[in-house]
């Protein structure tokens, strides 16, 4: 596999790798390389983001968007928003100061660790940022 990825990276193909190794059948080749790829989209496989639940931002009597978790990032850029997680925070404007309030005061958030809860924040509403 370390040959394949050097040779990968110096820009050949596979027919000039056959070509290197002449002992490899391309049938072989091919099943090492689906097998890898499978292994590799497992080991490194990214959260489908929440479907959204509505095309249209919701705003409370404060003019406070309130159902951010359901958009995506361009409708709650820049716009006052209820923290998804905890529901108690109002952003003045997102995305700003989301990662000190995740860190250190966002009661929606599990973790213990800063840099944890920080992630797990991202992770959830990763929908939310461009």
């Amino acid at each position: 596999m370390q040959a394949l990825l050097d040779h990968v990276r110096k820009g050949g193909d596979e027919a000039g790798f056959l070509v290197r190794y002449p002992e490899l059948e391309a049938a072989a080749l091919k099943a090492v390389v689906s097998l890898a790829l499978e292994q590799l989209i497992q080991r490194e496989r990214v959260a489908a983001a929440p479907p959204q639940g509505s095309l249209l931002p919701r705003y409370d009597d404060q003019g406070v968007l309130v159902n951010a978790a359901e958009l995506r990032a361009s409708l709650v850029t820049h716009r006052k928003v209820l923290c998804p997680a905890c529901r108690v925070l109002v952003f003045r404007r997102w995305p700003e100061g989301w990662d000190a309030h995740a860190e250190h005061r966002c009661s929606g958030i599990t973790a213990i660790e800063p840099a944890a809860r920080k992630r797990e924040f991202k992770r959830r509403y990763a929908h939310l940022f461009k």
